[in-house]
């Protein structure tokens, strides 16, 4: 925790309010740092709206999940998801 330190001629709550400031800054760039990470290892795959209609087109057509994610490259539960507008609601 950081420690404020008064000098005699500073007002304690300019001292604690420039402490403050200097916190949130760090928080703010950490919260970017954050972002731009999970950004770069966010790995699942974004499905169009065309896609998600395919993808209950074929379920309604009886196309098994299996083949279904097999074909778009996604798990068989996002399958299951998106055809019980779980994901992507209709």
């Amino acid at each position: 925790m950081p420690v404020v330190v008064f000098s005699t001629n500073q007002d304690p709550f300019t001292a604690v309010q420039r402490e403050l400031d200097e916190l949130r800054t760090k928080y703010l760039e950490l919260l970017r740092a954050h972002a731009r990470l999970k950004s770069q290892t966010d790995n699942r795959k974004k499905l169009t709206i065309a896609e998600v209609s395919r993808i209950r087109r074929f379920a309604a057509e009886g196309k098994s999940q299996r083949w279904i994610a097999d074909r778009f490259d996604i798990n068989r539960a996002t399958v299951s998801r998106i055809v019980r507008n779980l994901y992507h609601a209709a």
